[in-house]
């Protein structure tokens, strides 16, 4: 599956986009992969491929869609997964869920700001396709430390872990699939309060870790170190932020909101979407936020095309789809707001505009963005809330390791990692002067050298 890219010679007062990112297979290091709570096989969250990107020059085209674009016939998405089906599919990986996830995590920050915090901008740290980037702050100020005084770079095959990843962890080990010989119960496991790590290097690291404030299960479970410096137990949390989601997307099925993984939680987290809701993590009750994300099916004939997806804001019942000014149809609520087109490969940029109307037809909100066929190292410019941004490369080559932003030839620090130069390829930052800035984004390679040069003007605006 291929993922789009957006344009940067727009107004980000209505730029949507959502960097759908697959995470990279990493070879697995000498020991056992197994861990406290799900004691696993090498194949487990071993991760699906990357596509690899093509190179097309991101700005060469004009605007406007050739005849052969996005054609009929068109129609809903039907190839998104429960969890159940995820599950049943025999993957033996978890990264399929990373969407719904990252939707968990931002709505457990919701419920306590703060608590965890980023670690793929952590120098020489190695993440495991599946692994999600976050754990409690202490844990991962610890984390930056140990390796810091190791002996070169750490891989690590998890951290914190979601409840529905925990769930299909454990429905693989209760079926006897995929070699996991152990799992904890969703609700239960220490991954999920984010102060726990596996890693295969658990001997050459002990000394490292152990000298800041990590300590290792030992014989019973060789990968396993919890942090034990700092940090909370957050027993139910997870489970909360799953009851908000789906209480959120469901007004007609509300389920309490109690962290009491009972059920009524697990019958909704089985037949939840592994791609995520099609309404995200709200922190206040005003929502300010209006995505769009979109897919290349992969196939050919008439199977070829794009799946358009929106997050709009909340009593959004439809959102209709235009490109280049041309209708392609509606999504709504119950099909997670999709809307399936045909496919195009013509290297240019087209308009997408998403209308999110309520039941009776009034409309509630606005997009626009810009698709952009095969293409990688492409500038985004995302707004995130009020006056908050994130700046990166979607889809970038391997060989940009870091970027480095400028807006009017001011650096700007990422707010997610505290640097510069990010190791996450974007960086979020709160905007003090908006209006036309002129945005600089430079990509490194591993020796420092500028490899990727982007530089767009664009129009920063408060989302309203």
């Amino acid at each position: 599956m291929s993922i789009l890219r957006l344009s940067t010679t727009i107004s980000v007062t209505s730029l949507v986009l959502l960097a759908a990112c697959e995470g990279e297979i990493r070879g697995n290091d000498s020991g056992p992969g197994v861990t406290e709570d799900a004691h696993l096989d090498p194949r487990v969250d071993a991760g699906p491929p990357r596509d690899a990107p093509s190179t097309v020059d991101a700005f060469s085209a004009s605007d406007a869609g050739m005849p052969t674009c996005f054609e009929p016939p068109f129609g809903t998405s039907g190839d998104g997964l429960t969890i159940d089906e995820a599950v049943a599919g025999g993957g033996c990986s978890t990264a399929v869920v990373r969407p719904l996830s990252e939707q968990l995590i931002e709505e457990l920050e919701c419920l306590e700001p703060g608590t965890m915090a980023r670690i793929d901008g952590i120098p020489g740290l190695e993440l495991g396709s599946a692994a999600l980037p976050w754990l409690q702050s202490p844990a991962a100020a610890g984390l930056a430390s140990a390796i810091e005084d190791g002996p070169g770079s750490l891989s690590v095959n998890s951290t914190l872990r979601t409840l529905p990843q925990q769930l299909m962890l454990y429905r693989w080990y209760r079926a006897g699939l995929c070699g996991i010989t152990l799992a904890a119960s969703p609700g239960t496991s220490p991954h999920e309060s984010g102060l726990a790590i596996d890693t295969s290097e658990y001997t050459a690291w002990r000394s490292a870790l152990e000298g800041n404030g990590w300590r290792w299960h030992g014989a019973g479970d060789l990968p396993h170190y919890d942090y034990v410096a700092g940090g909370v137990s957050l027993p139910g949390l997870s489970v909360r932020a799953f009851q908000r989601l789906w209480n959120r997307n469901h007004p007609e099925d509300v389920i309490a909101e109690d962290g009491d993984y009972g059920p009524q939680t697990e019958s909704r987290l089985r037949m939840s979407p592994a791609e995520g809701f099609p309404i995200g993590a709200i922190c206040n009750e005003i929502d300010e936020t209006f995505a769009v994300r979109w897919t290349l099916e992969s196939g050919s004939g008439a199977a070829e095309g794009y799946t358009l997806r929106a997050e709009p804001p909340m009593g959004t019942e439809r959102v209709a789809y235009t490109i280049d000014g041309r209708d392609v149809g509606e999504g709504v609520r119950a099909e997670g707001f999709a809307r399936l087109v045909g496919g195009c490969a013509d290297g240019q940029r087209h308009r997408i505009e998403a209308v999110a109307r309520d039941g009776t037809g009034v409309e509630l909100a606005a997009r626009t963005a810009w698709i952009e066929a095969s293409a990688s190292d492409a500038l985004f410019v995302q707004p995130r809330t009020g006056d908050t941004f994130e700046i990166g490369l979607e889809r970038p080559s391997a060989a940009v390791v870091a970027i480095e932003v400028d807006a009017d030839g001011t650096p700007l620090v990422d707010e997610i990692s505290g640097v510069a130069r990010s190791t996450r390829r974007a960086i979020t930052r709160t905007f003090t002067m908006l209006g036309r800035r002129r945005i600089t984004l430079r990509g490194y390679d591993d020796a420092g050298a500028v490899i990727v040069t982007r530089e767009e003007d664009v129009e920063l605006r408060a989302t309203p």
